[in-house]
């Protein structure tokens, strides 16, 4: 069985995979919808879920599905920044900056998320004139994801990197 660059890339992030689906977790804790089942990180597609029940709001819909985006910028951003301190140890300096990548590229939402937004965003458009932001979010994702054929989460991590670094 051949081994493609993108499983490659996927094994040296794992992390990313949990912090992505610890996103969700999060999310789902905060907005107080009841979580089935998690698998942070396995071999195979997809890496990780989380099955929760039905969300019952728009709100709660919404930060579960874009729930990785928010906290994995909040954590790649905290372990660039980490990066930038001056340690004896010079491992510790490519340790965060790992990290943060690693988050960074994992933590935009799936074209599954997307799809779980779009439907909940039919579902609840008629009872949350808020909800019409679901459609050009999940548009987003889905764009996002198509645009990973060049390596879209890797630019963005290194972006983000670079913006912590001369914020510094």
């Amino acid at each position: 069985m051949k081994t493609s660059f993108r499983e490659i890339i996927q094994t040296i992030t794992f992390i990313g995979v949990v912090f992505h689906e610890f996103g969700h977790k999060l999310f789902c804790d905060l907005s107080g919808v009841k979580v089935h089942k998690i698998c942070y990180f396995r071999f195979g597609n997809p890496a990780g879920y989380v099955i929760h029940e039905a969300p019952k709001k728009f709100g709660q819909a919404f930060f579960i599905a874009v729930g990785p985006l928010i906290s994995g910028a909040f954590f790649a951003v905290l372990f660039y920044y980490l990066s930038t301190e001056n340690y004896e140890e010079a491992w510790l300096k490519y340790f965060f900056i790992w990290l943060g990548a690693s988050i960074a590229t994992n933590s935009f939402p799936s074209s599954t998320d997307a799809r779980s937004l779009w439907n909940d965003t039919n579902k609840y458009i008629l009872k949350n004139p808020l909800a019409i932001f679901g459609y050009p979010f999940a548009l987003i994702i889905w764009i996002a994801n198509a645009l990973t054929v060049i390596w879209i989460e890797i630019i963005y991590a290194v972006l983000l990197y670079y913006f912590v670094v001369n914020a510094v």
